[in-house]
């Protein structure tokens, strides 16, 4: 049977925000759109929870915050832990790092119960917003030279957040540079406000997440 290590057990986490080790396909060389003023906060009717279509994940955006919340619910047999892990009663120690899960033991059934919350986007000098129309652009610096875009907008009454996917958006990115064959990415764009335009009106950004947006119930005065 396959070991399974402790930060794979309860930390596997993917989706359009998450951070990754691996090289963005596509970044630019200053926040888009170029020419642009940003903006201090997320609009007012922007604000609030929602709900992922993909994983039932909690998206949470106030004036300038996202973050995302996953609940995670862990069922696995003590023999799944690796080398690297000890189970002593009802917790889970990493022997590298001597962190500790605690959960739920039935013999040697263990079962893990807990929330994750991840600060995607707080407004500031490295994750810059920007609007073009109807579209809000999130800007987060990857390194000195190079900015990874997305983009975010309402369709059909569900909230939208777009990255650039190298295999989905190649021909749209035509309408930036040309893109030969041969050449291998991690790409770097340095686009004018009309190139950046022009992608998004070829259909760029088709990488898309969906989110539903969760209305609070309304409070009923009850009088006596």
């Amino acid at each position: 049977m396959k070991k399974i290590e402790i930060i794979s057990v309860f930390l596997i986490f993917t989706n359009l925000f998450a951070c990754s080790t691996e090289e963005p396909p596509v970044t630019f060389n200053e926040p888009q759109p170029a020419e642009t003023s940003n903006l201090s906060k997320f609009p007012n009717k922007l604000q609030g929870n929602y709900l992922s279509l993909n994983d039932n994940s909690l998206l949470m955006i106030s004036d300038k915050l996202i973050q995302r919340v996953t609940t995670i619910d862990q069922i696995f047999h003590r023999s799944e832990l690796d080398s690297n892990s000890r189970l002593s009663g009802d917790t889970i120690i990493d022997l590298k790092t001597n962190s500790r899960i605690v959960l739920k033991r039935t013999g040697d059934t263990l079962h893990y119960h807990g929330q994750r919350i991840d600060t995607l986007f707080q407004i500031g000098n490295t994750n810059i917003l920007r609007k073009q129309n109807n579209n809000l652009f999130l800007s987060t610096k990857h390194d000195d030279e190079s900015w990874i875009i997305q983009k975010i907008n309402i369709s059909d009454d569900q909230l939208l957040i777009s990255n650039i996917s190298l295999e989905m958006d190649k021909e749209s990115l035509k309408t930036i540079t040309k893109l030969t064959q041969d050449t291998i990415p991690p790409f770097k764009f340095a686009a004018t406000k009309k190139q950046f335009t022009n992608f998004i009106n070829s259909g760029g950004f088709k990488a898309t997440e969906r989110f539903v947006k969760q209305v609070q119930p309304k409070k009923t005065n009850t009088r006596r």
